[in-house]
């Protein structure tokens, strides 16, 4: 009762009533359960919310990201410089919040002890990757393309993930609603983008982000069992921004060594939003580190993809891109999208109000 009470206490307020989740990987025949127990609705519309806000920022960050790219020269080197500042972020937040120091000291105990595997610390190479897909194809192929390619891979993936032991909130099948809601997402998505592919867009470029995005839902699963482990959502973080930046400081080290140089910096002050990518980062993974359990991978996934295409429309707009012309296709296929999140959720809603 102490241990559940100490976990209880970790979780944000909007989480403080959310399912009951193992600290880590438990042997099949230790018994302890990992599905999740029904939460009140409050919890989970705010957690929907704030996952569509991380969403939002997820589509300033790609922006910000491939503008560095184009300023520097290479996009490996805008990724890493993403990576650092929000590290640096981390690390000092880190150093001020007795709870994170506690967790990582926890998180690593329970790693040199086997209770929690090694491989789920390397969910932040995942992290790198979207950076770096960000960085490189953005200002090849446009918000919109990026968007349709990198969720297409997060939602294949995450039906997958939900359906196993991974995810914190426990095994979650995949239901006919969801792979039905998920086909009419994909279906939005390619809509969205059809005009901009048919112009010739390089074959890795759209390969890239869709690895990225395959790779996240495994990241948001490993954040949320990190997370529940340490007690504390800044150590998973931290953890995340320690592997992706190693691997994308090797990546910048070699690209270097091989006598790429930097080719200018971004002008301030008209350029400086293009620095705050890895802040945007340290949001985001914080944000789904901590709904995952409430929403799921697939769900999670759902609902970021939403607010990434509103962020999307909106950068489109704004800046009137010269990748992706918004037009009524743009906005029948955000029609479908939302569609697509409406029909995965009926099972949760029919549930609530039986």
């Amino acid at each position: 009762m102490k241990d559940l009470l100490r976990h209880v206490r970790s979780l944000p307020v909007f989480l403080l009533s959310g399912p009951r989740t193992r600290c880590a990987l438990a042997p099949e025949s230790s018994g302890v359960s990992t599905q999740g127990t029904r939460a009140p609705a409050s919890g989970f519309f705010l957690a929907a919310l704030a996952t569509i806000g991380a969403g939002v920022g997820m589509s300033v960050q790609g922006t910000a990201n491939g503008e560095l790219g184009d300023a520097l020269g290479y996009g490996v080197f805008a990724a890493a410089f993403s990576f650092l500042s929000g590290l640096v972020i981390l690390v000092v937040v880190a150093a001020c919040a007795p709870t994170a120091r506690a967790g990582i000291v926890r998180a690593w105990r329970a790693v040199r002890t086997g209770e929690f595997p090694w491989w789920m610390m390397l969910g932040g190479i995942g992290g790198a990757m979207i950076v770096l897909a960000q960085a490189l194809t953005i200002p090849l192929i446009g918000v919109s393309v990026f968007t349709m390619a990198f969720i297409s891979g997060q939602l294949t993936a995450a039906l997958g993930v939900d359906n196993t032991s991974l995810p914190p909130g426990g095994r979650r099948p995949p239901t006919l609603w969801r792979v039905l809601g998920t086909i009419v997402v994909l279906v939005g998505i390619s809509l969205s983008a059809v005009d901009v592919l048919v112009q010739g867009v390089p074959l890795w470029a759209p390969i890239l982000p869709f690895i990225a995005g395959a790779m996240l839902s495994f990241q948001q699963a490993f954040n949320g069992r990190l997370r529940v482990l340490a007690r504390s959502a800044i150590t998973a973080n931290l953890t995340n921004f320690v592997t992706g930046g190693t691997l994308l400081f090797v990546c910048a080290a070699a690209l270097f060594a091989s006598g790429a140089r930097i080719e200018g910096l971004p002008e301030i002050p008209g350029q400086s939003w293009t620095l705050i990518g890895g802040v945007l980062g340290v949001v985001f993974i914080g944000v789904t580190t901590m709904t995952v359990a409430r929403l799921g991978v697939l769900l999670l996934s759902l609902m970021s993809l939403f607010g990434n295409l509103l962020g999307s429309l909106v950068i489109d707009l704004t800046f009137h891109s010269a990748h992706a012309e918004v037009n009524l296709t743009t906005y029948l296929s955000m029609a479908i999208v939302l569609a697509g999140v409406l029909v995965t959720n009926i099972p949760r809603t029919r549930n609530r109000t039986a």
